[in-house]
């Protein structure tokens, strides 16, 4: 195993996570998260990605096939429900270009607008 110093130099650590300040609680916590794509392509997958989410998942979500087919209505109803779930849990959304989001599931994983 790899030794790692803190920034004074003094300390030796044993991951780069301990050097540069990370608690070992705090890194495990990094450490389940997965980044996962999810293509959606129905209004009815809200409940899905909801879950998605509360299995510890970060989703990159490409909405183009949702964003031609679905009305607009259901669209910001569907969005604003993914929000509200979101500001619930701690999570956050932001947008990628034109077609896709990026949600993250809890407050220990933010998105700088």
């Amino acid at each position: 195993m790899g030794k790692f110093r803190n920034r004074k130099g003094d300390e030796l650590l044993g991951s780069p996570q301990e050097a540069m300040g990370f608690s070992k609680e705090y890194s495990s916590l990094l450490h389940n998260f997965i980044i996962k794509k999810y293509d959606f392509s129905d209004l009815n997958q809200v409940d899905d990605i909801k879950k998605q989410l509360l299995g510890r998942k970060i989703l990159l979500i490409n909405a183009k096939d949702v964003l031609e087919n679905a009305e607009i209505s259901e669209l910001k109803r569907c969005i604003e429900e993914l929000k509200v779930f979101l500001r619930e849990n701690g999570g956050s959304m932001g947008r990628l270009g034109d077609t896709y989001l990026i949600l993250t599931p809890n407050n220990h994983i933010k998105i700088a607008n």
